[in-house]
């Protein structure tokens, strides 16, 4: 499963979810940043990375298994408050 635009409900829970955050390059720690706020909430994630040809972004493919709407809502709130957040989908 992919996340949409689609508003999803406590009954489509625990859900493998996928999505990207872009950030700007604006610290070294992004990355362990992530790890920090997925580990907080006790999820294992695959976590990959990649740089933008010139360097100035960084995209995150982030993928979990979720076990409820909240814990979705609350890591994509953490990590769109990164310092060089631009967008999440």
């Amino acid at each position: 499963m992919t996340m949409t635009e689609e508003t999803m409900t406590e009954h489509d829970f625990p859900a493998d979810i996928v999505f990207k955050a872009i950030l700007r390059n604006t610290s070294s720690f992004t990355m362990d940043t992530i790890k920090s706020i997925l580990a907080e909430r006790e999820l294992r994630a695959l976590i990959s990375s990649r740089e933008s040809s010139n360097g100035t972004f960084t995209s995150y493919t982030i993928s979990a298994r979720f076990p409820s709407n909240d814990c979705l809502m609350t890591v994509c709130a953490n990590i769109s408050s990164l310092d060089g957040f631009m967008t999440l989908f």
